[in-house]
């Protein structure tokens, strides 16, 4: 059976999240790589999972079960040493190496937890993702980065603080489950960061363009576009990204930029032409 694109996965009702991960991963960074040969893994993952946790037992202890289980028993553990490693955002690689960052994570606990029954969802806590676990007494709230530690909502504040360094208040919706959707742009979105930083122009590109297929709208995409285009060389497309973005975007704070950007872009055009 042929593999779906990852435009395809993303028409899929419901979207599988790792599913979905490891498409782009694979058209992103990794040609070769065999998408169904790793969701084997995470089946196997819950298979064993499954054997060590007693389904009699109440939902949270079932849910720090498994915790115990993928962060102190099989290994799996965040990478504070480099965090920045665009391999924590593709699940092939945590999946091999058994690191990854909050987002990563999460998503192969939650695939986990649901394969055995246990009905966790991932939570995009600002700076920080977690995963809950919904029970009859209430949820519950794991930090999968931190070997699964169990959070209480004053923890989850912290969380927020210390990544964000904001003093907002800290608002009881950000603990509502994410979107599949929602978990696969900020997936992308770190990678385009750490991309973008390293100037690795080829691989940012095919991550913009993958999260365009989510957000066709998102005019920011446009920009960073044709800055891609412009440090590549290709002047012709850089200026019309940058055209594209300021005629969405008139009155974006950073449009004053842009304009320089375009400017000297096509400057160097005309003096090819």
């Amino acid at each position: 059976m042929r593999e779906l694109t990852f435009r395809e996965e993303l028409k899929q009702e419901p979207i599988n999240v790792p599913r979905a991960a490891l498409t782009f991963a694979k058209e992103i960074a990794y040609p070769e790589l065999d998408v169904d040969q790793y969701m084997g893994r995470l089946n196997q993952l819950s298979n064993w999972a499954d054997k060590v946790i007693s389904p009699r037992s109440e939902i949270q202890h079932q849910a720090l079960a498994l915790a115990e289980f993928l962060f102190q028993e099989f290994g799996f553990h965040g990478n504070t040493t480099d965090y920045g490693d665009p391999r924590n955002s593709y699940l092939n690689d945590v999946l091999d190496l058994l690191l990854g960052i909050p987002i990563s994570l999460s998503t192969i606990y939650v695939a986990v937890a649901q394969k055995i029954g246990v009905p966790a969802r991932g939570v995009a806590l600002p700076g920080h993702f977690i995963v809950s676990v919904q029970h009859d007494y209430g949820d519950i709230f794991l930090d999968p980065f931190n070997n699964g530690r169990h959070l209480t909502i004053e923890d989850c504040e912290q969380l927020v603080r210390a990544t964000t360094g904001s003093h907002e208040p800290f608002r009881l919706e950000w603990l509502q489950p994410a979107a599949p959707t929602d978990i696969l742009i900020r997936m992308l979105n770190n990678l385009r960061i750490i991309y973008l930083q390293r100037k690795a122009w080829t691989y940012a590109r095919s991550v913009i363009e993958h999260l365009e297929m989510i957000q066709p709208t998102n005019n920011d995409l446009l920009r960073d576009l044709g800055v891609i285009y412009h440090k590549g060389g290709s002047l012709r497309k850089a200026v019309d990204y940058y055209m594209e973005y300021l005629s969405r975007s008139p009155d974006a704070p950073d449009v004053d930029l842009v304009k320089r950007n375009l400017r000297i872009a096509a400057q160097h055009l005309a003096r090819l032409n």
